[in-house]
């Protein structure tokens, strides 16, 4: 997942970096080579950084979402330590209560063959 994560945030500093000057050069090279006409340089323009915004939006929201999923799993994991910590824990003072219980029986019968 977190190699998700690092391709998803590369690919949007990429997109980040699609400025309008690099966009109008990237045109201006469509043209030069023929792939654009230069009629067509300000629909493709807008074009270009319009699907440039939407996949920023559209990078942005699953952020958002495998932050969030990681945040919830994280969280299970966190409560399922907490329960098995406590479970532990009340079976240690069980252990405890029932050691104390023992010691004074133990301890009566060694008095009482001492006594014998």
């Amino acid at each position: 997942m977190f190699e998700l994560l690092e391709k998803i945030i590369l690919a949007g500093v990429g997109l980040a970096n699609l400025t309008k000057e690099k966009a109008e050069a990237l045109v201006e090279t469509l043209i030069e080579k023929g792939q654009v006409q230069a009629k067509d340089k300000k629909a493709v323009l807008n074009r270009l950084l319009k699907g440039a915004e939407q996949l920023d939006r559209d990078l942005e929201k699953k952020i958002k979402e495998i932050s969030l999923n990681i945040v919830k799993n994280s969280q299970k994991q966190i409560d399922a330590l907490h329960n098995k910590l406590a479970k532990l824990s009340k079976d240690l003072e069980a252990e405890k209560e029932k050691s104390k219980q023992s010691k004074p029986s133990a301890a009566k019968a060694k008095t009482k063959k001492k006594k014998g």
